[in-house]
């Protein structure tokens, strides 16, 4: 043959594709990295009182702003509703969220009402109030931003590329 000349050695080519598999099958190094990730990007949002999609939290009623303990919105003084945790939920999913109970009324919104009550009562900014019912506004806290998403495919990406490359070596 005349010209330049290609050859390729594939030898390796099967033990790359093995690990590849390998790394699909175990994906918990990845998850355990991605939920490490997310905690930290969430408690950080918290702190910034952005959601997800880059919009402010509502903010807070004035009369409660007056008297609220805690550094800001969705930062109490226990600090239980920004204390975001991760957990491996099987072999292909991780969890991010809080354990505080009144997490969910924060995320979604949602209207309280009395249970055992002909009404709720409360004080507020030095005033006390007899109401049916009291709205809280969403404040998502929970979610993937864009550079979420972003970190969470570089996250799987190095695995991969990790698995590959250690094939190759």
């Amino acid at each position: 043959m005349t010209g330049a000349v290609l050859t390729l050695d594939i030898r390796n080519t099967d033990d790359a594709l093995a690990r590849l598999l390998e790394a699909a099958s175990d994906l918990k190094p990845a998850l355990k990295n991605i939920g490490v990730e997310l905690e930290r990007s969430t408690k950080e949002r918290i702190a910034r009182e952005e959601s997800p999609d880059g919009s402010h939290f509502a903010p807070l009623n004035p009369l409660y702003a007056k008297t609220k303990k805690g550094p800001g919105i969705l930062r109490g003084e226990s600090g239980d509703l920004a204390n975001i945790v991760w957990q491996l939920a099987g072999d292909d999913t991780v969890e991010v969220g809080t354990n505080a109970i009144y997490g969910a009324i924060h995320q979604f919104g949602g209207v309280i009402k009395a249970r055992n009550a002909a009404a709720l009562f409360f004080s507020m900014g030095g005033e006390s109030f007899t109401v049916d019912n009291v709205t809280i506004p969403a404040r998502p806290f929970l979610g993937l931003s864009k550079q979420d998403e972003e970190e969470v495919l570089a996250i799987v990406a190095d695995h991969f590329q990790q698995a590959a490359g250690r094939a190759l070596e």
